[in-house]
């Protein structure tokens, strides 16, 4: 009897600690690299387990509750955005982020999905506060420079402004992981045609974190922070630049200061933005920030692509006339150049043809200073066989020199009839 009480309490003992089924009832546990564990009894926390190894829980009784210890991501959806030039782009991010206090990772937000729904609108937030203070250039991270490249594009030179943008919606993000973002509605006073004016801030404005973001250090507020939503009679107004000069600690006021050609109206409701720390952090650490896409919503879509064609239309038309300039210019040139060819060999036939004709006077001098009569003869049978050999009629004077080498042969002298 003992025997088999002792054999079923090493077989419950082995289901407990081995029993491959639900880790409910299970004694022990494994947490492998890539997790840290929390363990509950009835809803509370009695451990945590960051490292690796075996561990041992009570059966029934504790819950395991594991998160990915890894660097995780989240996509924000792309969402259109103004940037400072109020133009909107869309843009489509994505962020790092780790669990780095599972305990209250889970209080805050319980699970990763929710975690990735919760941190998509917090990146969507801080990124649109850090592109409204950008154009499209800083956005993209480049600048246009003076010039063209050779097909005529203009020239881009890349900046670190886009780098500067991440950096500051980590810094967002992170703030807002740790506070809260709140608003506050106040009016615009009767400036009386000055540009300047003051506004009573509460203790909850005064008391709010945004040194991270690189606020006024007296009231953690800035231009970037205070927007007029909405004219005195309701209706929305265009961006307005508000400058933050100065506080008064015994008033609890600060000074704000507007462009000259920019002052609202009497009664313009402002939005002032602040940041209250939370109660509760969600236990986790942004790793980082990316854009992975910045471009104009599909409605203008339509209009860049007519820009496009007429940007492609101007560059073809000035290659083709660039191409007809240079076909007229080669032609030319070849044109002089033949000019040039046929006049040097003109001038070198001359050449060769006078000295021809002079050597030829030459030989026939040297020749009729050595027989003239023989030059007289030869130059005589020449003027016969021209007019003799074309059947030509005649009619001279037995006296004439052209007959005086036919009348006798080898005297040069006619016989007497």
């Amino acid at each position: 009897m003992k025997l088999l009480i002792v054999a079923g309490v090493i077989v419950i003992v082995a289901l407990i600690f081995l029993y491959p089924g639900h880790s409910q009832i299970k004694a022990l546990y494994i947490v492998d690299a890539t997790q840290q564990v929390i363990v509950t009894r009835f809803g509370e926390v009695v451990a945590v387990k960051t490292t690796s190894g075996i561990y041992a829980k009570l059966p029934f009784v504790d819950t395991v509750i594991s998160f990915d210890r890894r660097v995780l991501r989240i996509d924000a959806p792309p969402v259109a955005m103004p940037d400072k030039e109020k133009q909107n782009l869309v843009i489509d991010s994505y962020a790092r982020y780790r669990i780095i206090d599972p305990v209250q990772f889970r209080k805050t937000l319980q699970t990763e999905n929710n975690a990735t729904s919760r941190l998509g609108d917090i990146v969507t937030s801080a990124l649109r506060a850090e592109v409204a203070r950008r154009d499209r250039f800083e956005i993209i991270g480049a600048k246009p420079i003076p010039g063209e490249t050779d097909e005529g594009l203009p020239l881009i030179e890349g900046t670190e402004s886009r780098s500067a943008l991440l950096e500051a919606v980590v810094a967002g993000v992170r703030l807002r992981i740790n506070a809260n973002e709140k608003t506050e509605g106040l009016t615009v006073p009767d400036l009386g045609g000055a540009v300047t004016f003051n506004i009573r801030l509460t203790q909850e404005v005064l008391d709010s974190d945004n040194a991270d973001l690189d606020r006024n250090p007296k009231t953690g507020i800035t231009a970037s922070d205070i927007n007029i939503t909405s004219g005195p009679d309701g209706g929305k107004t265009p961006g307005i630049d508000v400058i933050v000069t100065g506080f008064d600690p015994a008033t609890n006021s600060a000074a704000f200061a507007f462009q000259p050609d920019e002052t609202p109206e009497v009664g313009s409701l402002f939005r002032v933005r602040y940041f209250v720390e939370r109660d509760e952090p969600f236990g986790i650490d942004i790793v980082d920030v990316r854009i992975k896409r910045a471009d104009f919503p599909d409605s203008v879509t339509p209009t860049i692509f007519t820009r496009m064609r007429a940007e492609r239309n101007r560059i073809a038309t000035k290659f083709r006339s660039e191409g007809d300039e240079e076909d007229l210019k080669i032609r030319a040139g070849a044109n002089k150049e033949r000019e040039i060819i046929l006049a040097n060999a003109d001038r070198e036939g001359n050449q060769i043809r006078g000295e021809g004709e002079a050597e030829a006077i030459r030989i026939l001098a040297e020749a009729l200073e050595q027989d003239p009569e023989f030059f007289a003869f030869r130059r005589s049978l020449e003027a016969y066989r021209k007019f003799l050999s074309q059947q030509t009629t005649v009619i001279l004077s037995s006296e004439a020199d052209i007959f005086k080498f036919l009348q006798g042969p080898g005297t040069g002298v006619a016989p007497a009839p």
